[in-house]
């Protein structure tokens, strides 16, 4: 199988995640959805598969490249609602939240969690990753509607995509986020899952390389911030710190068990490393 994960792999209703985005005003280097090929779905197909999944979860997020672009997408949430979902989500670039009629209207229509992905903390960092001059700043408008028009309930949480060209920066990233008012940040590392950075050690940057600046910020922020950190597997950090890791959101067939999985008490949590970025890096850096 390719080392590609296609957007047909996925069956409706296996997963909370329902693909609603078929374009995007970003173009992120990192981008794993890149080399997917998204239908155009009408408002009553995507309807379809909100009931789908209804039936096996009480929990849904909308995703695939930019879901907040279509004109439907309020509508798809109040739908999501009138349906019972407990917890209605979106993942985003946050560029639409930089308009406050936006804002208030998704927000007042059932949604209760935002996964607003960001790639730095200052223009340059950020729109060197997008390639989009002026997304940071919409990013940042963005982040700042959220927090004055959220309600306490709603879960909002900053998504960093970590690569070898910010990972550096990641303490004044993170400080930058949480000095906003920011109480929830997922760390997400890159990892080499479209067709040009597939061979690119210069975008994605070895995990071990990034585990002492998570180590850093989860020690000064403890009890202050929730982190995950996403597709980051147990075995690349010390032992005291392998609760923290969050090594992968849903099965899929892109992923390998490793020779240490065999023994290792995360295996049930866990389903491996991305096999291209054990192409890229092998195996060396994991450990029980």
């Amino acid at each position: 199988m390719s080392n590609f994960l296609k957007y047909e792999y996925y069956t409706v209703g296996k997963s909370p995640f329902v693909y609603v985005g078929y374009q995007c005003n970003n173009r992120c280097i990192f981008c794993f959805e890149a080399d997917w090929r998204f239908p155009k779905k009408s408002t009553n197909q995507v309807k379809k598969e909100i009931g789908i999944i209804r039936e096996n979860f009480d929990f849904i997020n909308f995703m695939g490249q930019e879901p907040t672009l279509r004109k439907d997408i309020i509508e798809l949430v109040a739908y999501a609602q009138k349906l019972g979902f407990k917890e209605i989500g979106i993942t985003t670039n946050g560029r639409m939240f930089a308009y406050p009629g936006f804002t208030k209207d998704i927000l007042k229509n059932g949604l209760t969690q935002i996964v607003l992905t960001i790639v730095g903390h200052t223009p340059s960092v950020h729109d060197g990753h997008t390639l989009t001059k002026g997304s940071f700043d919409q990013a940042l408008a963005g982040v700042k509607n959220i927090l004055s028009l959220k309600k306490p309930e709603l879960s909002f949480i900053i998504n960093i995509m970590v690569t070898r060209r910010n990972y550096r920066d990641l303490p004044k990233t993170i400080d930058f986020y949480a000095d906003l008012g920011i109480k929830e940040i997922n760390i997400g590392h890159v990892m080499p899952l479209n067709k040009k950075i597939i061979h690119s050690k210069e975008i994605v940057v070895p995990m071990s390389k990034v585990v002492p600046y998570l180590i850093d910020r989860q020690e000064k922020y403890d009890h202050r911030i929730k982190f995950l950190f996403v597709e980051y597997p147990a075995c690349v950090f010390p032992r005291e710190y392998r609760d923290k890791a969050f090594p992968c959101l849903e099965e899929n067939p892109q992923k390998s068990r490793i020779k240490i999985c065999q023994e290792c008490p995360y295996q049930d949590r866990c389903a491996g490393v991305s096999q291209a970025y054990l192409n890229l890096y092998g195996q060396g850096e994991f450990k029980l």
